[in-house]
């Protein structure tokens, strides 16, 4: 096939790639309903991992003791947004002292990223700081249910976790071939009551996991098509949400695990190039969450990698607003983000000092600002950019 042009749009191999996506899925409305039903064949002692009230003030905790009666639930309610190595220890320690067969993740990112590490250092040595900063490797893990209630991170059916180190100031991402949930429990209506704050970030969160493999990967026409139509879709619903209409949850709760899956990124590759900058960013700042803080990188960072790869940026422009010029086309995102209530600064998000934030970034993602092209000076003008 030929592009308008001329232009062959397939004169490049996709990387090679191998994957195997282990999650069991369950979509569907009132799904909630069925996770004793599958949670009960992994034992007859689950850990039951949430955030502070959430989950009991909706009823969801004893809801879930009641399915899986006559088992033992313990239920652990002491995570938080951005999840902590204290926390974590904490829950560890308690799946080990009740003998937990299995961890059910009931909540957002963060409850899911942290149940992935208690569930696997249940059953291993150390502490998670030597794992989330690669010094000691996962070997095994107990099986994970996730039941998540935020469309966002994806980290219900990914194996990738997130986790803070207050007393350092930083935040690492891991991946681990031991945090693949066993089964994710989908049921789009418990985001029906979810804040629009967190809807927010929740959004701004599934178009950056979208969008970084489509920068920095290598050209790859069919994933970046599925790219351009999820986000385009993603941001069509936040618009329809904000109308109220709660239908397009649906849409939001699957573009939530497809963002992140393989089913984009086999065949392109690519780095979280600007999740890596956020993660400095909410390592330092921990009242920021990780949605707030994308919100105001996201824009600062497509004009300063476009000067790198005009292209890809010119590209996802031109699918999003149909503007060729990738200039033109940012201006146009970044007014979108204000008109439909995304857009943040970090001013705004309370940062007071734009080079510890730097410092840390390059310390931590180098690597990944590197392979797009970027150094510490355009890192420092992205956070410039960023703050006002």
């Amino acid at each position: 096939m030929v592009a308008k042009g001329g232009t062959n749009l397939y004169n490049s191999p996709m990387r090679e790639f191998e994957f195997t996506f282990p999650t069991r899925i369950l979509f569907a409305r009132d799904a909630f309903r069925k996770v004793g039903e599958i949670a009960s064949p992994l034992g007859s002692r689950f850990l039951l991992v949430t955030g502070k009230s959430f989950a009991r003030k909706q009823g969801l905790v004893d809801e879930i003791v009641k399915q899986l009666s006559p088992a033992k639930v313990v239920h652990f309610n002491g995570i938080t947004p951005n999840p902590k190595v204290e926390e974590v220890e904490r829950g560890t320690e308690l799946a080990r002292r009740e003998g937990a067969d299995a961890v059910i993740a009931l909540g957002g990112g963060s409850v899911m990223d942290a149940s992935k590490f208690i569930a696997a250092l249940a059953v291993s040595e150390g502490n998670p700081w030597d794992y989330a900063t690669g010094k000691r490797k996962f070997s095994a893990s107990l099986p994970v249910i996730t039941v998540p209630t935020v469309p966002a991170s994806g980290s219900e059916a990914d194996p990738f976790a997130v986790l803070s180190n207050p007393r350092v100031g930083e935040k690492r991402g891991l991946y681990s071939p031991h945090f693949w949930p066993k089964v994710a429990v989908w049921d789009p209506l418990l985001t029906h009551t979810l804040p629009s704050s967190v809807l927010k970030d929740g959004v701004v969160d599934i178009i950056s996991h979208a969008i970084e493999g489509y920068i920095s990967g290598q050209e790859a026409k069919l994933q970046n098509r599925f790219t351009e139509g999820l986000v385009k879709t993603v941001m069509e619903a936040w618009e329809e949400l904000s109308r109220g209409n709660k239908e397009v949850l649906d849409a939001l709760c699957w573009a939530s695990t497809l963002a992140i899956s393989p089913f984009l990124s086999a065949g392109r590759g690519g780095h979280f190039v600007l999740h890596g900058i956020e993660h400095a960013l909410s390592g330092l700042y921990d009242h920021i969450t990780h949605g707030s803080g994308l919100a105001a990188l996201l824009v600062p960072y497509l004009r300063t990698v476009a000067k790198k790869r005009p292209q890809r940026v010119s590209s996802l422009t031109k699918a999003l607003f149909d503007l060729y010029h990738w200039e033109t086309g940012l201006g146009e995102l970044e007014e979108w983000m204000k008109k439909w209530g995304l857009h943040k600064t970090l001013k705004e998000l309370g940062v007071k000092d734009l080079h510890t934030v730097e410092e840390k970034a390059w310390q931590t993602s180098s690597n990944r600002l590197e392979s797009v092209g970027l150094s510490r000076a355009d890192l420092r003008r992205i956070l410039e950019e960023a703050y006002d």
